[in-house]
């Protein structure tokens, strides 16, 4: 029984140290996979940015205000009819984009019955005129050799002469025998005969046609609208604030979207009156070319006044109180200037001195104080 309880205690003991060793080596393990696992706090780095800049050049700068518009024929005719009748068929026909020389019949309207009615007031002058002749031989001998040259000059197919000029005393005994109203009354007539036939005023082209030969015309009916081809015009919209910057002649650069065509046009007119809606002017740009067309839609960059000593930057530079941040001593400070023009994405600024060193994009989070190292960018020339 001793042997027995021997044998128990130095196993007991056996397993003591077991679990001791057990313990230890855990420990140690624990303590290597910790160590392990130990996060390095990596070095500390500096919290200076880096940032692009600008080196101020001051000069001239010249102001393009930016519009675009539709181009429109300078010389623009609305034929309107002035008389009733038919439309008469002659060459060329009266079709849209056809063109005529200055002088050239555009419109011919049936005045048959018209030129019948001329001819009769003709021939009723004619009667009156022979008539006072006897009379005029009478008394007034001179007269009588005058009208009857006019007599021998008047034919009932051709316009009326022009009366023959008269004393006073002649002139009211044949006003009184009705012969001066007569020969006013055919002239009028005469006038109006003109109307039936249309001439082109001006080389151009028809560029709508309301009516077709056969066409019974009336009297204030609108028959087409002819232009030349020559002169041009470009109305722009402007706001009002921009216009004390442009003058008359003033040179603008247009572009045609479609092709990229580029032309050089003139400022013609400024209108005087603000739109009230808008609060804008409109201008007019004049432009010659052989390739232009009414209706083609146009870009203008109209040149305006030139300032000097002023620098172009990014207008995301600036801030509400027309500051921005320049580079001193390697930090930047809030300098104040004043913004003369704008265009989409420059501002046009007064107060920068030639080298001062500026911050060439807008820096989120800065500061006046702020510490920063630079990289001067080169101005493109």
């Amino acid at each position: 029984m001793t042997k027995n309880t021997s044998l128990k205690n130095l196993r007991k003991w056996i397993l003591f140290f077991l679990g001791i060793i057990i313990l230890i080596v855990s420990f140690k393990l624990s303590q290597a996979i910790a160590n392990g696992n130990e996060i390095k706090s990596p070095e500390g780095k500096s919290s200076i940015k880096e940032v692009y800049t600008l080196e101020v050049t001051n000069g001239s700068y010249q102001v393009e205000i930016p519009s675009n518009g539709v181009l429109e024929a300078y010389r623009r005719v609305s034929l309107t009819s002035r008389v009733q009748g038919v439309m008469q068929t002659i060459k060329p026909l009266f079709k849209t984009g056809q063109k005529y020389k200055a002088g050239q019949t555009l419109v011919q309207i049936d005045a048959s019955d018209y030129r019948a009615n001329v001819k009769a007031q003709r021939a009723s002058l004619y009667n009156l005129i022979t008539s006072v002749l006897p009379d005029l031989q009478l008394d007034f001998e001179e007269a009588y050799v005058q009208w009857s040259q006019f007599l021998k000059n008047f034919d009932i197919e051709k316009p009326t002469p022009s009366l023959p000029k008269m004393e006073e005393k002649v002139r009211l005994f044949v006003s009184g025998r009705g012969l001066i109203s007569s020969y006013y009354a055919l002239q009028n007539l005469e006038k109006n005969l003109q109307y039936y036939s249309l001439k082109a005023p001006f080389d151009g082209v028809l560029v709508s046609a309301n009516m077709t030969e056969g066409s019974l015309v009336r009297p204030g009916q609108q028959m087409g609208e002819y232009i030349a081809t020559d002169l041009y015009e470009l109305k722009v919209s402007l706001p009002k604030t921009f216009i004390q910057k442009i003058e008359e002649g003033a040179k603008v650069a247009l572009k045609s979207i479609d092709t990229n065509q580029t032309y050089e046009g003139t400022v013609a007119r400024i209108n005087a009156k603000v739109n009230t809606q808008t609060q804008s002017v409109e201008v007019f740009i004049r432009v010659s070319d052989p390739e232009l067309k009414e209706g083609m839609f146009l870009e203008a960059n109209i040149s305006a006044n030139t300032f000097e000593q002023v620098f172009a930057l990014d207008r995301g530079l600036l801030n509400g109180d027309q500051e921005l941040f320049v580079l001193e001593n390697n930090a930047l400070q809030l300098k104040k200037v004043e913004a003369i023009h704008f265009t989409r994405t420059l501002a046009i600024v007064k107060g920068l001195e030639n080298g001062a060193i500026i911050i060439a994009q807008p820096l989120i989070g800065a500061y006046s104080g702020m510490e920063v190292i630079s990289t001067v960018l080169p101005i493109d020339k």
